[in-house]
């Protein structure tokens, strides 16, 4: 129950199903968006339309203008509604898709359009998960944060063999245009359903301790120097540069090193997906369960990171398993199962770094602290376009992947040395 201004009683939970509900779906279509030119990829390169260096480039126009859009966007969280942000996000999202399926096949019109698809995409998580922390309690947060991050995995579970039957049954410009007036149609809908916060439809505030939050004398230039910022930056950095090179190019790295065909690329594409929704959830919940079970006052975020921390070092191993023992005759069972727990372990990190930024400064900052290490991630994203694919024709894609490897093990070994060590230090500068 929730109380309204003039201390009514009113059920609270209902409205909070329909506000979760409806940004879980809204962000199961962000993602489709985002990842719609992967997806037909594979067509586009078989039919000769682009090559490889080209959707380097598509790839990397996206990923930059996602990451300049992604950290604006989180400043722009703690300014402005993020409600217009997340809608608008999406609308703009989905009418670059259809465009790209619309516009001249030529290198400067799929570049442009997908850079706009970028930046439009950079407005969706940080507004979304301020949306999400002021409808939830600090004791539900992290679960919610996970549930609502495996949306994504939802999406880029399906979407892969979706995409594949559609592209073979009505070529690929038809299966954009269809997710792409499919999106629009849903970001009319979420306008409607969603709210900033329980005050905009009368409720009173959900986390009495984060209204006391939002009045701090932090600035964010101390966010950017504060060296636990900084840890889960460069981690973030890494973990989403692998996972970003294992969705957009394990499919090439299957076909074309592997003589893997484009049904069981497909389907590697789709277990990773799939293995992130389980492990963003189990991280959430497990990481949740840390907090609790310490029940000390020195507890906080922190004590999140062992879960992330294992985690990578799975998805180190698993990473050794899809360079040295993955080739022509390897199952179609054992790439699935190996992109399960790719997916698992990339997103349960993946999650744990963005909550933990969230979580570790006061709520106006919120946004800010989020947009500041997904700059970093996002800079991993880039790193997977462009620079992968020609480290990729110079060496190979198996080179990539091992390099990914060594990359996880030293972020396993740093958080390990370091993690338990530093601290956020803001909560002291609030009281």
């Amino acid at each position: 129950m929730n109380q309204n201004r003039d201390g009514t009683k009113i059920p609270i939970y209902r409205h909070q199903m329909v506000i979760f509900t409806s940004l879980f779906i809204s962000y199961v279509f962000y993602y489709l968006m985002r990842k719609s030119f992967s997806l037909i990829l594979p067509e586009l390169l078989i039919t000769s339309i682009i090559d490889q260096n080209d959707a380097g480039i598509i790839l990397s126009a996206q990923s930059i203008s996602y990451t300049i859009s992604k950290f604006i966007g989180g400043i722009l969280s703690d300014r402005i509604s993020a409600k217009i942000l997340f809608i608008n996000g999406l609308f703009l999202s989905s009418l670059t898709t259809v465009l790209f399926a619309f516009g001249p096949q030529t290198m400067t019109s799929f570049t442009i359009l997908w850079f706009l698809n970028g930046l439009a995409q950079g407005l969706g998580w940080p507004s979304l998960v301020k949306i999400l922390q002021q409808w939830t309690s600090s004791k539900q947060f992290g679960t919610y944060y996970s549930v609502l991050s495996a949306s994504a995995n939802v999406s880029g579970g399906l979407s892969p063999l979706l995409a594949t039957l559609m592209t073979r049954s009505f070529g690929w410009q038809n299966t954009l245009i269809s997710f792409g007036v499919v999106s629009v149609f849903i970001s009319m809908i979420s306008s409607l359903m969603i709210s900033n916060c329980p005050e905009d439809i009368g409720l009173a505030a959900i986390n009495q301790e984060t209204v006391k939050m939002q009045e701090s004398s932090i600035k964010w230039k101390e966010l950017m120097k504060s060296p636990f910022i900084w840890l889960l930056s460069i981690s973030y950095l890494v973990v989403f540069a692998a996972k970003t090179t294992a969705c957009d190019w394990g499919q090439l790295y299957l076909i074309d090193e592997r003589q893997k065909s484009q049904l069981i690329a497909s389907t590697f594409t789709s277990s990773v997906e799939s293995g992130g929704f389980f492990g963003a959830i189990l991280a959430g919940y497990l990481s949740d369960r840390l907090i609790v079970a310490k029940k000390t006052k020195s507890s906080n975020c922190c004590d999140r990171l062992p879960v992330a921390t294992a985690m990578m070092a799975l998805s180190t191993f698993a990473l050794h398993s899809l360079c040295f023992h993955v080739d022509s005759s390897t199952s179609h069972l054992f790439i699935a199962i190996l992109g399960f727990i790719l997916g698992l372990a990339f997103y349960g990190p993946i999650i744990i770094f963005g909550m933990v930024a969230t979580e570790a400064v006061p709520t106006n900052l919120s946004g800010t602290s989020h947009a500041i290490v997904a700059l970093a991630a996002n800079i991993g994203a880039i790193i997977s376009g462009l620079p992968f694919t020609m480290f990729a024709q110079l060496y190979s894609w198996k080179m990539v992947f091992f390099l990914l490897e060594l990359s996880t093990a030293s972020i396993v070994l740093l958080l390990a040395i370091t993690g338990h060590r530093l601290r956020p230090d803001f909560a002291k500068k609030n009281d």
